[in-house]
């Protein structure tokens, strides 16, 4: 075993040559007894044994009092210079399940109990489908009357082109008629010849119109026909987005994992039944338990000293005996006010914890201990056995049933331990207390020993 050799002052604590020490008393009022006790002649031998016992039985029970002084045991390891904050656990990779965008007013009739574990294509979320169901039983009796209205339509024009189509054919008949009545006047007077030809001409023209008619009379069904197909197909688009709506009123998992509800931030609180939320708005997640994070926040005060890829050991609250090994991956480049009563800012810290557990889940609160620093193989103990007097840093080595007083060179701190340069060797036994303070004892203590050993 490594050893290292003092150099520095080392004070026993026990009483001088003309005086007796006892803690809790006094040192004039102990040698002003034994002066009394062992120069007043009225005493006889028998009684200055008595008093010699009964005070030897006083100072037996009060150094005692030395037994209840905790004392650490000092060994050499790596000293870790961090910060501690509190944080939650977050997953790295997380979907979210959000609001349809639908028309009118949605309201949540069935939410799947936070916590759950679900599989892809399970139901997470259902809306009142009512409305929806009214708007599909509308939009469809509106496309069944358009239809409706388009074979009427259809039915219209087939008899007016039927119609048509007789009134050209009779005019054309009429027409060639008429031509061959032209013909046949050549040898007549020349009035009826000029009559048969403005007979002719207006049967002419009665032709021509009636064959311009059936033109613009199939350009205006077309025209017809073709609104009311709009009409159709907008009623039949109008019917299939109201079906998407009634669709998608069920919510189902993309994928599996845990179910986490968000927060509804018109209440303030977790999303529940009967909840009529936003269009988009976000209901609840399901983290990649695979991945975990822990959001913490640190001062801006010690900011400057943390920067990603930092280690850090990270603890539930939940599970004391449980630690983890992290790794700092961002650091906010703003900060925020940390609450609203306070002025504190804060930065946000992302560390990625570099392990998977079960008990790792969304939500759980965390203490984070980031290493700022890591001296190797040097000695250190906790902050409260080492004691300032005159202008000395020192402590109270255990030495049998009492405690040697010795100076110490300390070097760096963390938030409960401090290096020791100078003045212990590995296996001192240190005091947590000062144990030249005569402490009494509470109605709950014991007289046994204390000891308190480094944390792995």
């Amino acid at each position: 075993m490594e050893t290292t050799t003092n150099t520095t002052e080392t004070k026993k604590i026990k009483p001088t040559k003309n005086s007796i020490r006892i803690p809790g008393l006094p040192e004039a009022d102990i040698n002003k007894f034994l002066n009394i006790a062992l120069n007043n002649k009225k005493y006889s031998i028998p009684g200055l044994l008595l008093v010699i016992i009964i005070f030897v039985m006083i100072i037996g029970s009060l150094s005692t009092s030395n037994i209840d002084v905790p004392t650490y045991v000092v060994k050499k390891d790596n000293f870790l210079v961090s910060i501690t904050e509190s944080g939650e656990i977050i997953a790295q990779n997380s979907v979210s399940i959000s609001t349809p965008r639908v028309r009118g007013n949605i309201k949540i009739v069935y939410l799947i109990p936070q916590g759950s574990v679900v599989k892809a294509g399970d139901t997470v979320v259902q809306f009142d489908p009512t409305e929806a169901i009214a708007s599909v039983k509308d939009a469809e009796a509106k496309l069944e009357l358009s239809l409706s209205n388009r074979e009427k339509l259809l039915a219209n024009h087939k008899s007016q082109v039927t119609s048509s189509e007789s009134n050209l054919r009779s005019a054309e008949l009429t027409f060639e008629l008429s031509k061959l009545n032209l013909e046949q006047m050549k040898f007549e007077a020349e009035v009826k010849q000029q009559e048969a030809r403005l007979q002719h001409k207006k049967n002419e023209l009665a032709f021509l119109k009636a064959k311009q008619d059936v033109e613009s009379q199939k350009i205006v069904q077309k025209s017809e026909l073709s609104n009311l197909d709009i009409e159709v197909q907008q009623r039949r688009s109008e019917l299939e987005r109201y079906k998407r709506d009634l669709e998608v009123l069920t919510l189902t998992a993309p994928t599996g994992g845990l179910v986490v509800y968000e927060t509804n931030w018109g209440t303030g609180r977790k999303f529940a039944l009967g909840d009529s939320p936003w269009g988009g708005s976000p209901i609840l997640s399901l983290p990649d338990l695979s991945q975990m994070q822990s959001i913490t926040y640190v001062n801006e005060v010690d900011v400057s000293k943390v920067r990603s890829g930092q280690k850090v050991i990270v603890k539930l609250d939940a599970f004391q005996d449980s630690s983890f090994t992290g790794k700092i991956s961002s650091v906010a480049s703003l900060g925020k006010i940390k609450d609203n009563n306070s002025s504190i800012k804060v930065f946000e810290i992302t560390v990625d914890i570099l392990a998977q557990s079960e008990i790792l889940k969304p939500g759980m609160t965390t203490s984070n201990r980031i290493v700022i620093n890591e001296i190797p193989n040097v000695l250190f103990v906790p902050q409260e056995a080492v004691f300032e007097k005159v202008d000395k840093k020192l402590v109270y080595i255990k030495n049998g049933s009492g405690f040697d007083e010795r100076i110490v060179e300390i070097g760096e701190k963390s938030e409960n331990y401090v290096v020791i340069k100078k003045g212990l060797n590995i296996g001192d036994e240190v005091a947590l207390r000062d144990p030249t303070i005569n402490i009494e004892k509470t109605s709950g203590s014991e007289g046994s020993s204390q000891s308190v050993e480094m944390p792995s």
